[in-house]
């Protein structure tokens, strides 16, 4: 055996919690947990499986929140899901804006690569839960299986080699299947 472990690495707007359209989630009150997240999060940890989050933060390299302000969402968002029964292993974030070019802003696999080598993981055998393509490209970078949840596909719309879901827990019962 390699030593190496199984995970989902969920990514955070859309997934765990509510997107805001047009903005950031800037301060702890902005964040609100999507129906069945904290669950996914607790079924996920009770199923022996580390988790972890790998989110897109533009808003800090914009200027909008600081990385410690970020932190702080963290924070909350961390202690919730603790009380829920969940676990979040890691949190790692690209501050970066789109137009830096840096390596670990999705698509690009780098958060991705970190969470791997900080937590030691088997991407091989793990799941990317994201609600974007730049989630599902990220994961197909990275060699990792993914899972889109949100809206499904219209008819005839192939999800580029991943698996669909209505939501984080339904997700996370389908990887665990």
């Amino acid at each position: 055996m390699n030593g190496l472990r199984r995970a989902i690495l969920f990514d955070r707007d859309g997934v765990l919690n509510r997107r805001i359209v047009g903005g950031y989630v800037l301060r702890p009150d902005d964040f609100e947990w999507l129906p069945g997240a904290r669950a996914a999060l607790a079924h996920a940890h009770g199923a022996g499986l580390i988790c972890a989050v790998v989110t897109n933060q533009a808003c800090i390299g914009r200027g909008l929140v600081s990385a410690d302000g970020v932190r702080a969402i963290h924070d909350r968002m961390l202690a919730e899901a603790a009380v829920a029964g969940g676990r979040i292993d890691g949190v790692f974030v690209c501050p970066h804006r789109p137009e830096d070019g840096c390596g670990c802003r999705k698509p690009r696999p780098g958060l991705l690569h970190e969470a791997a080598r900080t937590l030691r993981l088997d991407l091989s055998a793990s799941v990317l839960i994201g609600d974007s393509p730049t989630d599902i490209e990220a994961a197909a970078a990275a060699g990792v299986r993914a899972i889109r949840v949100g809206p499904p596909p219209p008819d005839g719309v192939e999800l580029a080699a991943a698996a669909w879901a209505p939501d984080a827990a339904a997700a996370v019962a389908a990887f665990l299947r």
